[in-house]
């Protein structure tokens, strides 16, 4: 399998450093101890849903795209036929829920020339003149137009989240890297960039940024990581007998998460966090060969903090040492995380390839900490010494993304820069079908799919651009990664193929 991780393929590809932003119901529990509360009537899944995606190529008036033929069976392959591409990877993440076709023949149309001067980065204009030279014929739900490369435009790849379009430079899909392409489609599902965090010890709230979680796509992960069990969890992916909540203390064997669906056991840990609506979410990642998970750099059990129910937005947390050569997941090495105000202790062993056992100590006995203030700007209970009592909530319905904020966040990682904005206009489009709501969210009460339909517009988030961006349309800054970054992965991705 070509590796999927743009920062080491092809030639224009995503910032160095192979975990940078690129542009990730088969048996019962195994349990050990205490009894656990496992969903006793689960919501109903998604329904099954059919997205027809269309692939427009564009020259600009004085910049043309360097092998039209070779982008076009490059973006078929990415979108389409690739055992990477993005219909194989949704499909399998979505258990085939999801279904991306192309939208008429092989999904991909071009190049036209369109009025727009390489010297300008209008991402509006460029999908509304892409749009208009399509065929009349042509029925679309999502809309993906593919630029020449060396122009204005600072990202990589652009796409509306939630929304039905997504903007890349032809170096993004001219070689057989389809990270960008599954990383922009997942904005286009409502996924936000996934961030992580340090925690102090004895805490999981007041935690410093810490980049991105290089385990799925959204986090930089690449795209031979799957997404994340918050991610599934959010558009309703992960059966709900593959999760458990715990209401005493207890041990659990997690089988991977991204093992074969035939392969038995419980995916994911799902516990109330607090009073606030907060969630933390375990999971277990280890390298599974022939699966979707073939490239996770530290294996082993990692932990989520979810704000108020908001999955696709979740916070990968960890031990405050960043000593790789010892990181197991979320832990550094077999140290436990704990967080003194909840009285929550986890900790883990016997960790094979085939699963994990972790122990859920939900009446943790620690010292007296002052109040912290956690994600949601809300001050922890002060612990104190003794055992509490942990009712077992039913997981709650996922809540849609969290906004971004329109105010520049910058994001001091050394893999990558992330900034944010909301729209200042709204771009037009031609799909408007029905289908197109359902396929960009999936995730209950997600925008309309439809960028003219949305009142300010979706977010937009960027992949391979710099911190001073300034689009006509998007707005001034855009979630992206630094052009520095992107030039200097270009120069090294010139010299490599797979």
């Amino acid at each position: 399998m070509a590796r999927n991780d743009l920062r080491t393929t092809g030639a224009d590809r995503r910032p160095p450093g192979r975990r940078a932003v690129a542009l990730a119901a088969a048996a019962a529990a195994t349990l050990v101890g205490s009894p656990l509360a496992v969903p006793a009537a689960a919501e109903p899944g998604p329904e099954k849903v059919t997205d027809r995606h269309a692939v427009v190529l564009v020259n600009f008036k004085n910049a043309s795209l360097s092998d039209a033929k070779v982008v076009h069976e490059k973006a078929v392959k990415q979108l389409f036929t690739g055992q990477d591409s993005v219909a194989a990877y949704y499909a399998t993440m979505s258990d085939k829920r999801l279904s991306v076709v192309p939208a008429q023949g092989d999904g991909v149309f071009g190049p036209f020339d369109i009025d727009v001067d390489k010297s300008q980065c209008d991402p509006g204009k460029i999908q509304q003149l892409a749009a208009k030279a399509l065929p009349a014929d042509v029925k679309y739900d999502h809309l993906s137009i593919v630029i020449p490369g060396g122009n204005a435009c600072s990202w990589w790849g652009l796409g509306s989240m939630p929304g039905p379009i997504t903007w890349f430079q032809e170096g993004a899909i001219n070689n057989d890297d389809t990270t960008a392409a599954l990383h922009e489609f997942g904005h286009n599902m409502g996924f936000p960039h996934q961030e992580r965090e340090l925690c102090p010890v004895g805490q999981f709230t007041g935690c410093s940024a810490y980049g991105n979680s290089h385990i799925t796509p959204m986090g930089g992960g690449g795209g031979h990581k799957g997404l994340s069990s918050p991610e599934l969890i959010a558009k309703k992916w992960l059966s709900a007998d593959r999760i458990v909540s715990p209401k005493t203390t207890t041990t659990v064997h997690l089988t991977p998460l991204h093992a074969p669906a035939a392969a038995a056991g419980t995916r994911a840990v799902d516990i109330p966090f607090g009073t606030n609506g907060d969630r933390l979410v375990i999971e277990y990642r280890h390298n599974v060969a022939n699966t979707v998970d073939t490239d996770i750099e530290n294996p082993g059990l990692f932990v989520f903090r979810v704000g108020q129910g908001n999955y696709a937005s979740a916070v990968c947390l960890r031990n405050p040492a960043d000593d790789k050569a010892t990181m197991a997941g979320s832990f550094t090495g077999t140290e436990p995380l704990t967080d003194l105000a909840q009285h929550i202790k986890l900790s883990y062993s016997k960790m094979t390839p085939d699963g994990i056992d972790v122990t859920i100590d939900l009446a943790h006995q620690g010292a007296q900490v002052a109040p912290t203030t956690g994600a949601t700007g809300n001050p922890s209970t002060t612990a104190t010494p003794g055992p509490t009592t942990t009712s077992a909530a039913p997981i709650p319905a996922a809540k849609p993304s969290v906004p971004v904020s329109p105010t520049t966040v910058a994001d001091t990682d050394a893999d990558a820069a992330l900034h944010a904005a909301k729209p200042t206009a709204k771009s037009p489009t031609r799909s408007g079908s029905p289908a197109a709501a359902a396929a960009a969210a999936a995730a209950p009460a997600a925008p309309s799919a439809s960028v003219a339909a949305t009142t300010a517009g979706p977010q937009l988030a960027a992949t391979g651009g710099s911190s001073a961006l300034v689009p006509t349309v998007i707005g001034t800054v855009f979630l992206g990664v630094g052009a520095a970054l992107l030039l200097r992965r270009r120069r090294r991705a010139a010299h490599r193929r797979h």
